[in-house]
């Protein structure tokens, strides 16, 4: 077994693990970013996904590194929002995209593809159903209404089918925090995505710890 096969299936291991990632983008940072992503890490953030759309490719590349380099310390899988080549370029673990981003398929038949880990968002059970085996987890969502999406919150009505849908790990996304999060853990929501809670957390070490022991609430 070759090493990049190695770090798949412990990146892998991890996600399965994961109930906690954090959504780090920059712009939503209230005190320095490498500063505010160290803190969640000790609050035991799982899974880290950089979230830089308008980012040029170089720079993306420079700072992925420099984040790599404290997700690899915590050993937490880091996960790049839509540019599998600068995951790659960068020797993050994996990559996430979007409905209407490149396909799954396609990113693993690109030189280093295989061994991504690829998350797919999902924004209903339809398309959880639908999605491709290729994909090693799923976000689904809005659930809340975020400053994040451009589209409402669906509410947790269909949060349970999905989950029971799913055939991977199901991250829910969108609006959730200390206020909304309650809610999705009763509906049965066990894995969360989160941006702004953390980002923005004056203390994201403790926000970190608190929204996992609401998701510990799971039904």
């Amino acid at each position: 077994m070759n090493s990049a096969m190695e770090q798949r299936l412990w990146a892998l291991e991890a996600i399965g693990n994961a109930r906690l990632m954090l959504l780090l983008t920059r712009s939503l940072c209230s005190a320095d970013p490498l500063q505010t992503l160290q803190a969640a890490l000790r609050g035991g953030v799982a899974v880290v996904q950089v979230r830089e759309k308008q980012m040029p490719n170089a720079e993306l590349v420079r700072w992925v590194r420099a984040v790599h380099a404290l997700t690899a310390a915590h050993k937490v899988p880091l996960i790049v929002n839509d540019d599998a080549l600068a995951a790659i370029e960068a020797g993050a673990e994996g990559v996430h995209l979007g409905q209407e981003d490149q396909s799954v398929a396609a990113v693993r038949g690109l030189q280093g593809g295989a061994e991504l880990i690829i998350g797919l968002s999902t924004h209903s059970v339809e398309q959880v159903m639908a999605a491709p085996t290729l994909a090693d987890y799923l976000g689904f969502g809005p659930l809340f209404d975020s400053s994040t999406k451009s589209v409402r919150g669906q509410g947790l009505a269909t949060l349970g089918a999905a989950i029971a849908a799913a055939r991977v790990p199901l991250f829910g996304i969108g609006g959730i925090n200390a206020t909304t999060l309650p809610q999705a853990a009763k509906a049965g929501l066990q894995r969360s995505a989160v941006s702004s809670a953390l980002c923005a957390a004056s203390d994201p070490e403790l926000t970190a710890r608190s929204l996992l022991a609401l998701l510990a609430c799971a039904q």
